[in-house]
């Protein structure tokens, strides 16, 4: 289920480096809700979303999937939450070359090092990314105290492509060739307003033990 409507093997040791403490304060998350299908639509994201993504516009040949139902536990569904928001601003910044900002709200630390990273290497080259990376499998591993939880879920990134932003014509994968599949776990930090964010990225190929569940 794609939410429009309703990232032996880390990545890259200059990604993961840094790691700060989870964020503070009370800005806003982006809240996707409802569902589309798994086809690529040109729908604007509506109501919450579409507000805090600055009325960005996903292209047609673009889908961000989530497959993994909600829990059903509030609790839990929160978190998942936003992990889902960070993946779409992460997404979203990268295709707009950095104009919409929503997820200078959705990450912190290494995992903002890694969106900003991405959004200067599409930028600077003139290039961007078309197919379907698909995040299944989800789960919350644990929530600490209210204030902390931790995340897992396997990405499906093989359809995901760079493409040149003039032509439109296949450069290469999306994300470097170890990670046509991994599997990512990211901390999340909860904010006082009761939303999450992420704080902290961790990504396995799952040619690796670590991410050999996302084979």
């Amino acid at each position: 289920m794609r939410r429009r409507r309703g990232s032996a093997a880390i990545l890259a040791a200059g990604i993961l480096a840094g790691l700060t403490a989870c964020g503070s304060g009370s800005a806003a998350a982006f809240q996707p809700a409802g569902s589309l299908s798994p086809a690529p639509v040109q729908t604007p994201l509506p109501g919450q979303a579409a507000q805090h993504l600055g009325g960005f516009r996903f292209p047609g040949d673009v889908s961000i999937d989530f497959t993994t139902p909600a829990p059903d536990d509030p609790a839990r569904r929160a978190v998942i939450d936003g992990y889902q928001n960070y993946v779409l601003a992460l997404w979203a910044a990268v295709l707009s070359h950095g104009k919409v900002s929503a997820y200078q709200q959705q990450a912190t630390g290494n995992a903002l090092a890694f969106v900003r990273r991405e959004v200067a290497r599409y930028g600077a080259a003139g290039t961007s990314v078309k197919g379907t990376i698909t995040y299944h499998d989800a789960r919350v591993a644990g929530i600490y105290f209210g204030t902390g939880a931790d995340v897992l879920a396997c990405v499906d990134a093989s359809a995901f492509h760079q493409v040149n932003a003039q032509t439109g014509a296949t450069v290469g994968p999306a994300l470097p060739v170890r990670l046509t599949r991994y599997l990512e776990n990211v901390a999340e930090g909860r904010r006082s307003d009761g939303t999450w964010f992420v704080s902290r990225l961790a990504v396995y190929p799952a040619s690796s033990t670590q991410g050999a569940m996302c084979r």
